[in-house]
């Protein structure tokens, strides 16, 4: 359960985004076996990546050519993996539909459970999460929307549905918690102003935070997350560094794409 991974209890796993599309929602990423479970990253906070401005996003890629600015396995830290399994992807069409979970009305439950997925009127998305047997998480989205405007719109509107979501209860896969959201500004990404969104609460007895970091670039919202269950978030990978390295990947697609 999450606002931006799934994140469920059982067999001390992290499950990350569970989705491959809106006809397989709810299928569960399975975290990597190991013969044992490591303990939780316990390593100082990584540097933020020193950034250079980067232009805004341009273009409009469809849901497939989003998945090729996702980060590879190659960025994340060791002992985080990446699985097919963990990807949502809105396909290889662009979309003109109507926001299906507007986030003006819609419950902080429904947020929660489909943030990370299609349905928030966007022209194309893409995601995915590297998840470890610490019952940790990286979480990366990118959202297009139809313009500069609807993309910045969607940020503000993430962070009035906080303001109205301090506490409250949500239920996925028989598994019912309590929960909190708060959003605060966040720093500069390549330029960009960002939205800290920080989910908290408890899934059977176990603690959840997710700290996810978002920011509007052009027609793109780019989100990077780090998550924790039963642990606190890992932070040997910044979640700045997510989103300027997914803002710099978008602009080399959208070239190649154009």
């Amino acid at each position: 359960m999450s606002s931006v991974s799934r994140v469920l209890v059982g067999a001390a796993a992290v499950v990350a985004v569970a989705v491959t599309g809106c006809a397989t929602k709810g299928v569960p990423y399975q975290t990597p076996s190991s013969s044992a479970a490591p303990a939780p990253a316990t390593a100082a906070p990584a540097p933020t990546e020193s950034m250079t401005p980067v232009p805004a996003a341009s273009g409009q890629l469809t849901g497939t050519q989003l998945q090729s600015v996702l980060l590879p396995q190659s960025f994340f830290p060791a002992g985080f993996t990446l699985s097919s399994s963990s990807a949502v992807s809105s396909g290889d069409t662009l979309t003109s539909a109507p926001p299906q979970y507007a986030l003006a009305t819609t419950s902080c439950a429904t947020f929660i459970n489909n943030f990370g997925n299609t349905g928030f009127g966007e022209t194309a998305m893409a995601a995915q999460s590297a998840a470890a047997q610490s019952e940790q998480a990286f979480d990366q989205i990118v959202y297009q929307f139809s313009s500069p405007a609807a993309a910045s719109a969607f940020v503000a509107g993430v962070k009035s549905l906080a303001a109205r979501c301090n506490s409250f209860t949500a239920t996925d896969n028989g598994v019912r918690g309590q929960f909190s959201l708060r959003a605060a500004s966040g720093p500069a990404v390549g330029g960009h102003p960002s939205l800290e969104l920080t989910q908290t609460g408890a899934l059977n007895g176990s603690s959840l935070t997710l700290d996810t970091l978002l920011s509007a670039s052009g027609a793109d919202v780019f989100a990077g997350a780090a998550v924790g269950l039963g642990v606190a978030p890992p932070t040997s990978l910044a979640t700045e560094t997510i989103v300027y390295n997914l803002m710099k990947r978008q602009a080399a697609a959208a070239v190649l794409g154009g």
